[in-house]
């Protein structure tokens, strides 16, 4: 019988003194979020955590018939613009976003919805390859001028959001399709992981026998040998 092994963590690092990211996973929606929350005071931690209830909330009760993949995108348009609303009517919160990385599975597909830079990524063969699109300033320069890694590395601005969850009415939703195999395993993360440790870390982690919460629980560790300067979120799932 076809299952998803699941688990998340989250954690503030060592630099942050409160946790703006949020996560949630809902076996029986099949779903899967991660969100990284802006802005000012507590607005961040607030509009997170409105972007994952808003896509959890939409998939419930769907207010369309309609493929999986287009809902996903309709349930993150629709958290846009729950949060954008939220911030232009809540004293304090203009400017508030969010990220958001989410996966839908109808086993074996798996549906990846992203705005921003909050990363899913596919480990299969020993392999770790990004799904999402980073919607960042560093990488639409890379993609549309051919930057090289190490332009990359050293660009001044790497953290530049292009797009996100309730900065604007209308939003960009970048789509993924995969067909799972047996053994595969997804990653969705906040760029407090992706950002200080490197793929290769993050690959030999995943690449061990060990249950998914010894896992999550390295990978957590592992951003903070790196410093740790942002929150630290890690849903994993593996198809069995």
């Amino acid at each position: 019988m076809e299952s998803l092994d699941t688990w998340g963590i989250s954690d503030c690092g060592l630099v942050r003194q409160n946790n703006e990211d949020a996560w949630l996973i809902d076996p029986a929606l099949g779903v899967a979020i991660v969100a990284d929350g802006m802005g000012g005071a507590s607005c961040g931690e607030v509009a997170a955590a409105l972007a994952v209830e808003t896509v959890v909330e939409f998939l419930r009760n769907p207010p369309l018939a309609a493929a999986p993949e287009e809902l996903l995108m309709e349930a993150v348009r629709e958290a846009n613009r729950r949060v954008f609303l939220h911030a232009q009517t809540q004293e304090g919160c203009q400017g508030m976003g969010s990220t958001i990385v989410a996966a839908l599975w109808r086993l074996p597909h798996l549906y990846i919805a992203n705005v921003g830079d909050s990363r899913a990524y596919l480990f299969r063969d020993r392999q770790l390859t990004q799904l999402s699109y980073d919607q960042t300033l560093v990488n639409e320069l890379r993609v549309r001028f051919g930057l090289t890694a190490e332009e990359v590395s050293n660009f001044p601005h790497k953290n530049v959001l292009t797009m996100a969850v309730g900065t604007a009415p209308e939003i960009t939703v970048r789509m993924h399709v995969e067909s799972l195999l047996p053994g595969d395993q997804i990653l969705l993360c906040s760029d407090g992981l992706s950002g200080p440790v490197p793929e290769e870390e993050i690959a030999a982690i995943l690449a061990s026998a060990e249950p998914l919460s010894v896992k999550a629980e390295r990978l957590v560790e592992a951003a903070k040998s790196h410093g740790a300067p942002d929150n630290v979120t890690a849903v994993l799932l593996r198809y069995e």
